[in-house]
């Protein structure tokens, strides 16, 4: 009998960070389960299908669990809605097909925590389907800052076999084991593809790499743009030597185009690489780069793949500092008030690949049976 798989995901805006965790357990998959029926369930299906359409050879891809989360006013109404579909009509073909399947596993990211309380919906309806006998994980969860939603997670994670999370913060917010990020799947590997690969070669060769963003911070994006700049100076970089990545369309364009006007002559002939590319080709980082980024995959995986860099958080309530602190790489974590100098990249990059691959096992366990069952299985 063909195991149906049901992932839960944030995928489809799209966001390279989340667009990459997917990508990465669905590259497994395609391992471990080929035969399997897999199911992403996500927020927006129709670019997501789009993005992941030949990552598994049977995926489907729909937003169940999105729509029930949004038309339902509370976790214990989700849950109810899943036990009795009839409430909301339109959901009845999905939740069914939930209500089915062999596993449930929602994927990582730092997409529950205070910031968003609504996904707690989303957390409920995880918990609540499948077929009797389901096994229910969730890996690779960042949920600092949780003090807000953690007392009303606690049930919901309750019903879960497995639990993992990426940060030291997160174990105060839910009873989970520490883990890896997700991304440690395919974060050191350049070969792979759906975003997972070595990026576009001009851009590669360039020796320092910016990506920046313009959501969530707490200073105007005209001072972030102004203090990488300064940085950029203080460097010696020029334009020929300089790439900007943007892993959110338009988002990210708007740090650039701040950039691009404080210092003209810098900017000038950097090598810019839209989402399009960097999901077809995937991130240009290699040992020998220095990156800026105040985003966290860039972060991990440059700093994976042996680049130096400086970490940037200047967002709000330290949401990004404990996130690039997970990294454990050498890299400074800094809001760039002042010219800072770049740190080393992660040393025990086996180690956290083979911690996320003895995870992956241990879920979807193939040849050998994972060994970590007595440790990451509870009850």
């Amino acid at each position: 009998m063909t195991d149906v798989i049901y992932l839960i995901a944030p995928a489809g805006h799209p966001n390279f960070g989340d667009e990459f965790i997917v990508s990465s357990w669905l590259r497994e998959l395609a391992y471990r389960r080929p035969r399997a029926r897999v199911i992403l369930d996500c927020h927006s299906p129709g670019s997501a299908a789009v993005l992941h359409y030949a990552a598994h050879p049977d995926l489907t891809v729909t937003d169940t669990v999105w729509r029930l989360a949004n038309q339902c006013s509370s976790p214990a109404e989700v849950a109810t809605a899943v036990a009795d579909p009839t409430r909301l009509p339109t959901l009845i073909p999905g939740l069914n097909l939930a209500k089915s399947v062999d596993v449930v596993h929602v994927l990582g990211g730092g997409w529950v925590t205070d910031l968003w309380p609504q996904h707690i919906r989303v957390i409920a309806a995880a918990a609540s389907l499948g077929r009797d006998g389901a096994r229910r994980f969730a890996t690779g969860m960042g949920l600092f800052p949780g003090h807000g939603s953690a007392g009303e997670l606690a049930h919901w994670w309750s019903l879960f076999d497995v639990l993992t999370v990426r940060d030291t913060p997160s174990l105060d917010f839910a009873p989970a084991l520490p883990g890896e990020d997700d991304s440690w799947l395919a974060a050191a590997d350049p070969r792979a593809r759906g975003g997972l690969g070595h990026g576009p070669e001009d851009a590669r060769l360039r020796g320092t790499i910016v990506s920046a963003q313009s959501d969530l911070l707490r200073i105007p994006v005209e001072e972030l743009a102004q203090r990488i700049v300064r940085q950029l100076r203080e460097l010696g970089t020029t334009g020929d030597d300089l790439a900007f990545v943007e892993c959110i369309p338009g988002g990210d364009w708007v740090v650039w185009d701040a950039m691009c006007r404080l210092d003209p002559e810098l900017t000038a002939g950097a090598r810019y690489v839209g989402f399009d590319d960097l999901w077809a080709h995937g991130l240009p980082a290699r040992a020998g780069q220095t990156w800026i980024s105040t985003r966290f995959h860039p972060h991990l995986i440059a700093a994976a793949r042996g680049a130096q860099g400086i970490a940037v958080s200047v967002h709000e309530r330290d949401y990004y500092e404990v996130k690039h602190a997970s990294v454990s790489s050498g890299w400074p974590v800094t809001d760039l008030a002042e010219p800072t100098r770049p740190g080393p990249g992660v040393e025990d990059v086996t180690g956290r690949r083979e911690a996320a691959v003895e995870l992956a096992e241990d879920l979807y366990p193939g040849a050998r049976r994972g060994m970590l069952s007595r440790v990451f299985r509870r009850g």
